[in-house]
């Protein structure tokens, strides 16, 4: 039996970098069901602890900006020239990804290719209306989890158990 510290600092890493914590668990000899139990509770964990989090952060902010249009006065001041949107890689990314597919792009690379923090806003945000949102980013935590420790174990080992 794994030591519960080495079970304990896998689940940690998994709730703040998923994708890295089935491979820490391989580097410092975790089991594999142990590793993949303490990597998809962390992250199912942390995802609902940065989804209740985005909430709260999606609410001050939309508070915020009613509070400051209440003390701006309403006098109207022409611009000679529109601002221009700065658009880095990472938000050309998330634009990209949230027109051509939607919710379960979000839900499929939230895990691996984005970070739990990103995804929890981004379902959040534009998805909080969706019932299914949640369980299903979970449901995807846990599957991504598993093919994760999978692919980590056998290229370890050579062999899965």
């Amino acid at each position: 039996m794994t030591s519960y510290f080495k079970i304990s600092q896998v689940f940690l890493l998994a709730m703040i970098k998923y994708f890295y914590a089935p491979l820490y668990g391989v580097a410092i000899g975790v089991g594999f069901w142990e590793d993949f139990i303490a990597a998809a509770i962390g992250g199912s964990i942390a995802f609902t602890l940065y989804y209740l989090f985005a909430g709260k952060v999606v609410q001050f902010f939309h508070w915020l900006a009613e509070v400051s249009d209440l003390k701006r006065p309403k006098i109207r001041i022409k611009r000679k020239k529109p601002r221009n949107r700065i658009f880095i890689k990472r938000n050309r990314m998330v634009v990209k990804l949230r027109r051509n597919y939607g919710m379960w792009g979000i839900i499929a690379l939230t895990p691996v290719l984005l970070s739990l923090p990103v995804g929890a806003f981004l379902l959040r945000k534009y998805y909080h209306h969706e019932k299914k949102a949640v369980p299903m980013m979970i449901v995807g935590i846990v599957v991504e989890g598993f093919f994760l420790c999978i692919i980590y174990f056998y290229t370890a080992h050579g062999r899965l158990f």
